[in-house]
């Protein structure tokens, strides 16, 4: 459980660093004054905007299904008998 908490924990890292640098690439696109941080927004269609975000929320889900899974002591054990 833990190696599968880790692979949890890495992916979640990796979709929130994603979605920062979608962010990122969406503001460099347009070559305006970063002063014009409003403009950018309502240029830049909302659905784009969405994929961002739910990137990051799906991130920070993965994240903290890692932390559960790796911090889990034996959820589902089983008895013989």
């Amino acid at each position: 459980m833990k190696s599968l908490g880790l692979v949890f924990i890495l992916s979640g890292i990796i979709l929130m660093g994603l979605s920062g640098l979608e962010k990122v690439l969406i503001f460099t696109s347009y070559n305006g004054n970063i002063q014009e941080m409003q403009a950018i927004i309502d240029l830049t269609p909302s659905f784009i905007w969405n994929i961002t975000n739910f990137t990051f929320g799906f991130g920070l889900i993965s994240f903290i299904i890692g932390l559960l899974l790796f911090f889990s002591k034996n959820i589902t054990k089983f008895s013989r008998g």
